[in-house]
C-alpha cells in the first residue's frame, strides 16, 4: 500500500527544513519533495526515512525519527534547547497605552 501525502506537501517541506536547521543539520533538497542528508534520505510529506542503497521499501518514520537518527549518526551539530520552566518567559506583556490611545 502506498503511502499517504498530507495535504499541503509544500509545509511539510518547510516544517522538515525549519527542524533540520534548528538541529544543525546540513542537508540539501534534491526534488520538492526529497530532502538528502549523506546517504539518508527522507521524504518530508509522507515522513518516509531510506539509506542509499536499502532495497526494501521505504518506512514511513517521520521527522523525529529521521532526526534521531541523524543525532546517532553524529550529523546533527546542534544541542537541544533546555527547557524554560518559567512560563512568563513566553508571554509577551503590552506595553501601557496613553491615555485617549485605544486600539481595536
Amino acid at each position: 500500500m502506498p503511502a499517504k501525502r498530507r495535504t499541503d506537501p509544500s509545509q511539510a517541506m518547510a516544517e522538515a527544513e525549519a527542524a533540520l536547521t534548528r538541529a544543525g543539520v546540513k542537508f540539501t533538497q534534491k526534488t520538492d519533495f526529497h530532502l538528502k542528508v549523506q546517504a539518508l534520505n527522507y521524504w518530508p510529506s509522507t515522513g518516509n526515512v531510506r539509506h542509499d542503497g536499502d532495497h526494501k521499501p521505504a518506512q514511513p518514520l517521520g521527522l523525529a525519527v529521521f532526526i534521531r537518527l541523524l543525532r546517532e549518526a553524529g550529523l546533527a551539530t546542534a544541542q537541544p534547547l533546555d527547557l524554560v520552566d518559567d512560563p512568563a518567559a513566553f508571554i509577551v506583556q503590552r506595553p501601557p497605552q496613553e491615555p485617549g490611545f485605544e486600539t481595536y
